[in-house]
């Protein structure tokens, strides 16, 4: 017999098939040696369980006349943990950049899950922003961006819960101390539909590229 979690609540069960000489009618399931269920197939699914929790199980083949098998094998699995990871918000939604670099270096680029794809502004010029339209307002509580090597040495990150092109924005970050790679910045829950990195000072001597621009949080 196998075990496999399919949920923070299920565990699904499998097994081989038993042979009797007056015929096999069905199978007793039992988890830590307490019956849960019947089946007359070979599988079963346990539910109503703990998330997070291992459970132990074995089966015995019944037949026509009432004789019970031997346990099979015990079979152990462990539950899902029940949380949901949380998403990106900014994936594949509409993003607006005060310049592109080139036609290959748009600004939906850096929103379209792609780590090989980028954005990329023009080489040399300060200032330089990059922002994204979640749809509507959301409830987001972090923002991950990764770094070409043109990164940003100093920056904001700003948001705006305006229903039009937005025109009004508010600081949640900022640093002067960015060193390229990822930046993971967790921040204070805040309502935004629009979320914008303003870049004020270049770390390289080119422009400012991210592979990704991620936004995380739930529904407002």
């Amino acid at each position: 017999m196998t075990a496999a979690a399919s949920s923070s609540s299920q565990i699904n069960l499998t097994w081989s098939a038993s042979s009797d000489n007056v015929g096999v009618t069905g199978y007793q399931v039992y988890r830590a040696g307490t019956q849960v269920g019947t089946s007359t197939t070979t599988s079963y699914s346990d539910t109503g369980l703990t998330a997070s929790t291992a459970y132990s199980y074995t089966v015995k083949a019944i037949d026509a006349a009432g004789n019970l098998s031997g346990a099979s094998n015990t079979a152990t699995a462990t539950t899902n943990s029940g949380t949901t990871p949380p998403s990106n918000l900014a994936l594949n939604k509409t993003g607006v950049s005060s310049s592109n670099e080139g036609t290959s270096y748009t600004a939906a680029k850096a929103f379209d899950g792609n780590a090989t794809t980028r954005w990329a502004s023009v080489e040399g010029v300060d200032p330089q922003w990059i922002y994204v339209d979640l749809g509507s307002v959301k409830k987001i509580s972090q923002v991950k961006l990764s770094w070409e090597a043109a990164y940003g040495k100093s920056y904001k990150i700003q948001v705006s819960t305006d229903s039009g092109t937005p025109t009004n924005w508010t600081d949640v970050f900022s640093t002067t101390t960015g060193n390229g790679a990822i930046d993971d910045i967790s921040i204070a829950p805040q309502n935004a539909r629009y979320v914008r990195l303003y870049a004020t000072a270049r770390g390289t001597s080119y422009g400012y590229s991210l592979y990704e621009f991620e936004v995380y949080g739930t529904d407002s």
